[in-house]
């Protein structure tokens, strides 16, 4: 290496002289630069010269000369390139007097290609320096030009913290941003990408717009490239450059053109403006799945553990293009087809533009957005190279297939499948129907002694050759939440960790992310809050304890009067603290345990908000099919709810799919959720959540992620949280903040599953056999009943709590197979055949549920207080993680076994009250407000509030009504003092109580209930 000096000459100097030594450019002259053409038009024209002999030959004849086709030559593509744009021209060429040329040569696929390698070598790279590219500020100059065949592609500003002036990389970026036109041709028009570096830091743009303009990291990270790590690149040794892999990997003469050819694209819209040039861990991503493709062949799987904010989508697009066109050092094609799966059954529009915004060839990708003979057609066909479809789609292919010359075809082929968000449906049926599909692997396979499978139906024994790994497809699983199965499904085993513990292929990491400022960190401003509750109980009883303990805390938790107090407490704190956000369009999203109570918080809000006259807050909900209100207590029991129709605005239904764009407009403001929209949905404006539901491990930094997205006046977001201790999710986000890792699986537990489940004495192991000889996905399910009827008897008579514990038994000897099946070297025949019997007789069982233990009739609640707790910023990246566990032999079932512990209600009641109810008082009591309103509407008899309530609206009918709330507060003997004081000398209580009280009173009069 040169020895450097402490100048910015130096350490241009030191790039410069690596390039044009090691990296196959030559340097150029800036005097050769034309600032009106915006190119090197002797470079441009020797190019087409050399390698387009004939060509250039007609347009000299056509043009009167050298010079004068030399001249109509540059002067054409200058105007091309001011028109289509550079990609296009170095892609695509350019046609003068009808005569086409080509400008670039890209490296061919098979190294045998003799032409086709000398065109390449052909291709002139130059680096020119100090280039006085602006004619109206003569004395400008960039550091830096990287020309392909005289054509700009790329300008850099280089700083070196080290020398005189201590300017970094932040003084080359004010640069670009201040000093700078962007109007200039080859900063506005030619270039498609802007570097500014120093020695320590590398950032980028590709649209220079004044102090407009966004420059992206284009780091490393400090642990390396696809390691875990921060932003910024590792530390390197005393005689380097943390950022020399620009110039020495970058900006090497294969990688520029390759980058080029495969990477850079517009996104449309006017030409040169809209271009993408991957960030380094996109370009590094694809570049290490291909490099080991290429060496190890097909059959391996590779997980990507790539954050939010990684640009998935594009990696996925750039990926599949890059599999697609992959070729062995032998210039044999790798794959026959790259299929990409997305597991959202509306295909992601989103993606399928994506990769098709690279082909080059527009047949070459398949959208499956019809049927599973669309699939089919295109997995077989020539044309398709790139198949993007839904997991859901093969097991009918797969049954199309019975019978079919195309199954064989399918299996000789190699396939490259990326999944799109790599979770547990990966070990579903549908991914085994996959593989069943494509898959080479056959019965001869398994290796099984002939004693093994001797009566066995061969497709039982297909179904298990599906299910390990196939020689012929290679996986590419995408995700930023891996859980412990996806990691050892799809993960590396890491060298010289003693347990031999699974991480990820390539990580870009959730601190990198936040630390690049591609996503927010959400738990910096979090407030949780405690719920002090008190019950009474109004009938004795004995009842199981956990299950009553549960639906006690249930009880209280969603009881309509906490739930009154939690809605006010999101709205006061939406108006106050979030909406001003963003302009005043900012968002919220209140999420619900379950899609009943994202029924109850629409109403309980929309009820606020009209008893106060909120004007500036509408509220949207989201939840997947009908609620039928099942409660018998509940004033609109029997009512049936739909998301459309309770989203309706001037009496028109809102369709589902027009919800996310509604909600983006300013019109709504905070959008109840219940398991929808906690997963996949993008909306920057969000900035607050309020959460009503315990959230755990993944499910906990999905749901709170949705607040993470980047917005260019969002600096802030805030969770309030009623149910969860800040700390567990703190430690849920710490398992994803860095690389995870999990630990191999005991391949002893099937076997101890399979045990447990036929030591319950339940399971005819002889009606297993008769059950598999009628066996297949088609087969009827009284047929199937019939075959299962003995050990479906058996598991009946045992009593509510064994049958429990045993279809515990039973789904996790399913689930296990499913995933330990997909990873064990050896699988046995008996266990394929328990797990197809298994599966079927816990689907029957499950239709006939445990009884239930019902408190709701026999409790009340008494006394109510919301507290706030503490606002924190819980600090991530501080604490120990331990690896995953893919699954656990603890436990067998859902059952513990013997006698289940019984207790009386009171006595459960009370234990409740001594946990959530000791800091409460008189003030905090809940009975007065119902004898209130049952007071008031004594009182509104006498007084024709009946007659009032009929006929008018609830405004009209409300009005001046606070003289009947203090007559039934002085009437009622329950209520205390102090709330009676309360009343008397604050008027927001007393107008808020008044709201309360007469709306009760107006559902009753008017027959609305909760529903009106």
């Amino acid at each position: 290496m040169a020895t450097l000096d402490h100048t910015e000459a130096g350490f241009e100097a030191m790039i410069v002289q690596h390039l044009t030594i090691v990296g196959g450019w030559e340097e150029g002259d800036p005097k050769a630069y034309d600032r009106t053409l915006g190119l090197l038009p002797a470079d441009l024209v020797a190019f087409v010269r050399d390698t387009q002999g004939a060509a250039w030959d007609k347009l000299v004849k056509f043009a009167g000369g050298e010079q004068g086709a030399a001249d109509a030559l540059c002067k054409r593509v200058a105007e091309q390139l001011t028109k289509r744009g550079t990609i296009s021209l170095i892609r695509g060429g350019v046609r003068e007097r009808n005569i086409g040329f080509k400008l670039c040569y890209f490296r061919p696929n098979l190294v045998a290609d003799r032409t086709g390698l000398t065109l390449y070598s052909a291709n002139r790279l130059r680096v020119v320096r100090q280039l006085h590219h602006d004619a109206k500020r003569p004395q400008d100059s960039i550091d830096l030009v990287l020309f392909v065949n005289g054509i700009p592609t790329a300008t850099a500003e280089l700083k070196n913290k080290y020398s005189s002036t201590g300017w970094d990389v932040e003084e080359a970026i004010r640069q670009y941003r201040e000093d700078r036109d962007p109007g200039n041709v080859l900063l506005g028009n030619r270039a498609l990408v802007h570097f500014a570096l120093d020695g320590e830091l590398a950032y980028m743009t590709t649209r220079l717009a004044g102090e407009g303009t966004r420059f992206l990291p284009f780091n490393q990270g400090s642990g390396g490239p696809g390691a875990y790590g921060g932003k910024g690149n590792p530390i390197v040794g005393v005689d380097g450059h943390p950022t020399s892999y620009v110039w020495e990997q970058v900006w090497e003469r294969d990688t520029w053109l390759e980058l080029l050819d495969d990477f850079v694209f517009d996104e449309g819209g006017v030409p040169g403006r809209n271009v993408v040039f991957p960030r380094y861990h996109q370009w590094d991503v694809v570049r290490a799945c291909s490099a080991h493709v290429r060496v190890h062949g097909a059959g391996h799987s590779y997980l990507i553990q790539h954050s939010a904010g990684s640009g998935k989508t594009k990696e996925i697009a750039w990926l599949a293009h890059d599999l697609s066109a992959l070729h062995s050092d032998d210039g044999q094609l790798i794959f026959d087809k790259v299929i990409v799966i997305t597991d959202r059954r509306v295909l992601d529009a989103q993606l399928q533009r994506q990769v098709r915004a690279f082909a080059q060839t527009q047949s070459a990708v398949v959208e499956i957005d019809e049927d599973s003979q669309q699939l089919l057609d295109a997995l077989t066909g020539q044309a398709a190279k790139i198949v993007i479809t839904t997991l859901q789609k093969f097991p009918y292919v797969l049954k199309k297939l019975v019978g079919e010359g195309a199954a064989q075809q399918l299996k000789d082929g190699r396939y490259a499948v990326i999944v799109d968000e790599a979770h547990s449906s990966q070990t579903g049926q549908a991914a085994v129907d996959l593989k069943a599909v494509v898959g080479a692997k056959s019965i001869e396979d398994l290796d099984l002694d002939p004693d093994e499978v001797d009566g066995v139906p061969q497709e039982l024994l297909a179904q298990m050759a599906a299910r390990g790994q196939q020689p012929n497809i290679s996986y590419f699983a995408f995700t930023a939440t891996p859980k412990g199965r996806t990691l050892e499904l799809f993960g590396t085993r890491q060298p010289g960790h003693p347990d031999g513990e699974f991480a990820a292929f390539h990580t870009y990491s959730m601190r990198q992310a936040i630390e690049e400022g591609f996503i927010l960190d959400v738990l910096r401003n979090y407030t949780t809050y405690s719920q002090l509750y008190k019950l009474e109980a109004q009938a004795e009883k004995e009842l199981p304890k956990g299950k009553a303990q549960a639906k006690i805390a249930a009880f209280a938790r969603f009881h309509p009067y906490a739930k009154d107090q939690k809605a006010r407490v999101v709205l006061e704190h939406y108006r106050r603290v979030v909406r001003p956000h963003l302009g005043g369009e900012a968002k919220a999203m209140v999420v619900c345990a379950s899609r009943e109570e994202a029924v109850r918080w629409k109403q309980a809000l929309e009820r606020i908000v009209e008893q106060e006259e909120i004007s500036d807050v509408r509220i949207l909900v989201a939840f997947s099919g009908e609620v039928e209100i099942t409660d018998p207590n509940a004033p609109d029991v029997g009512e049936t709810y739909r998301e459309s129709s309770m989203n309706a605005s001037a009496g028109k239904s809102l369709p589902e799919s027009r919800l996310p764009s509604e909600f983006d407009k300013p019109d709504y403001g905070i959008l109840v959720v219940a398991e929808k929209y906690q997963t996949g949905f993008d909306q920057p404006k969000l900035v607050a959540m309020y959460v009503d539901k315990h959230l755990s491990g993944i499910n906990a930094v999905q749901t709170l992620s949705r607040l993470n997205r980047v917005h260019p006046d969002k600096t802030d977001t805030f969770v309030l949280d009623f149910v969860n201790d800040a700390d567990h999710v703190l430690g849920a986000f710490e398992q994803y903040y860095g690389q995870t890792e999990a630990l191999p699986s005991d391949p002893n537990l099937l076997s101890d599953a399979a045990q447990t489940v036929l030591d319950r004495g339940v399971v005819d192991e002889e009606e297993i056999d008769a059950f598999l000889a009628v066996y297949s996905p088609d087969a009827s399910h009284q047929l199937l009943s019939a075959r299962s009827q003995r050990s479906y008897a058996a598991a009946l008579e045992l009593d509510d709590d064994d049958r429990l514990q045993f279809r515990g038994d039973l789904d996790r000897f399913v689930r296990f197979y499913k995933f330990l099946s997909q990873i064990a070297p050896y699988l046995a025949v008996e266990h394929e055949k328990l797990f197809q019997f298994a599966r079927f007789l816990a689907l029957r069982l499950q239709t006939h549920a445990e009884g239930g233990v019902s408190v709701a009739d026999s409790i009340e609640l008494t006394h109510y207080r919301l507290v706030e707790g503490e606002t924190r910023d819980l600090g991530l990246g501080h604490g120990e993680v331990a690896p995953l566990a893919s699954i656990s032999g603890d436990g067998t079932g859902r059952g513990s076994g013997g006698e289940v512990p019984m207790g009386l209600l009171g006595e459960l009641v009370q234990m409740f009250n001594e946990r959530f109810g000791e800091k409460l008082s008189d003030a905090d009591a809940v009975r007065p407000v119902q004898d209130l309103i049952d007071k008031a509407a004594e009182i509104g008899e006498t007084e024709g509030l009946r007659a009032q309530a009929v006929g008018n609206s609830f405004e009209d009918f409300a009005r001046g009504k606070e003289d009947v709330l203090i007559d039934a507060t002085l009437q009622v003997k329950d209520v205390n003092d102090l709330i009676l004081q309360k009343l008397l000398d604050d008027e927001h209580v007393r107008a808020q109580m008044t709201q309360l009280v007469m709306r009760s009173l107006y559902d009753r009069y008017t027959g609305e209930g909760l529903s009106g």
